[in-house]
């Protein structure tokens, strides 16, 4: 499911024309198709000597990208690709030799989890040995030109390597989904409400009361989510001075997607914001308002002193599924 292209109403002045941008690298400015992809790949890739399935646990995740949509990583955030000449009904490869050494295919663990349900996943034992993870038949694979987390250099390679989605689909495939993905964070003054957190272009965030902050649960979907688009998650943030990084989590919204929550809240924009600094979501239909660095109410509004979890805003995943929530939209 991709993260919906947000048109902000103004430029504003950044010059934002076009909110977007999941997924924590710049579109490559490489060749996709180039038919010899470079030989170097990252020291903790695994190569043809490694056979069986390994002890331990392979977590897999979804991340947003801005032109791809949701996409499968490992848990460093590099992403998983999908190969044309594969066959998912007998779940077999057709990558080896150099192939392998370009396109590392991705060693199975006795336990693998993919947030929605492990249900997809499986694992068959390759020619080389090598017992290869399957995403709904299809065999997933890192690709060693992509240099770290976020990088999507493999997208279109030779016509036949794909960024993989959570269902084993072509990930530019997918439809999109409400929400939109900032670069990182920071903490703007406002002359009424105090310190406030925004996003790194200085649009305000806001927290909805009618969410759940512990345990962490966001209810903003369908028309409301149009109007709150929520912040989703990327593999990794900036985050500006008079911010804890630890108070950072994420929660998981429908299709999959994880939601940044702050001490437990789920963050979101407000499209009535037409320019960075703007607060006009904060009271609107008195459920949704502008949050201090600590995920509290700002301005010293109703229940400021409640910023969620006692502890460190730890939520599911670590950084529900309601169908609508009207109020306050």
């Amino acid at each position: 499911m991709r993260a919906k292209r947000f048109h902000s109403l103004a430029a504003g002045a950044l010059g934002l024309a076009l909110l977007t941008g999941c997924g924590n690298a710049a579109p490559t400015t490489t060749d996709p198709y180039a038919a010899d992809p470079p030989q170097e790949q990252p020291a903790e890739d695994t190569g043809a000597e490694d056979t069986g399935i390994a002890d331990g646990v392979l977590n897999l995740v979804l991340r947003g990208h801005e032109t791809l949509g949701e996409l499968v990583t490992d848990a460093a955030g590099h992403t998983l690709y999908r190969f044309d000449e594969d066959s998912p009904d007998e779940e077999t490869s057709a990558c080896y030799g150099d192939c392998a050494d370009n396109w590392i295919p991705v060693a199975a663990a006795q336990e693998m989890t993919i947030p929605g349900g492990n249900e997809l996943l499986d694992s068959f034992e390759r020619e080389d040995g090598i017992e290869q993870v399957t995403l709904d038949g299809w065999p997933l694979y890192r690709y060693a030109a992509d240099a770290g987390p976020g990088d999507t250099n493999g997208e279109g390679a030779q016509e036949a390597w794909y960024a993989a989605s959570p269902v084993g689909t072509k990930a530019q495939d997918e439809p999109w989904t409400d929400g939109y993905c900032p670069q990182g964070f920071q903490v703007r003054q406002d002359p009424e409400l105090g310190d406030i957190v925004v996003d790194d272009e200085g649009f305000t965030l806001y927290r909805f009361e009618e969410d759940s902050a512990n345990p962490p649960e966001a209810t903003c979907f369908d028309e409301c989510a149009e109007i709150w688009p929520p912040v989703l998650a990327m593999a990794q943030f900036d985050f500006g001075q008079g911010l804890d990084p630890a108070l950072f989590g994420e929660v998981e919204r429908e299709h999959r997607l994880s939601q940044v929550t702050l001490n437990g809240w789920a963050l979101y924009r407000y499209a009535e914001d037409n320019a960075p600094g703007e607060v006009n979501g904060h009271g609107v239909g008195d459920v949704w308002y502008a949050v201090t660095p600590e995920g509290a109410i700002a301005g010293g509004g109703a229940d400021s002193g409640n910023a969620g979890n006692d502890d460190t805003g730890d939520s599911d995943s670590g950084y529900g599924d309601d169908d609508d929530s009207g109020s306050g939209y």
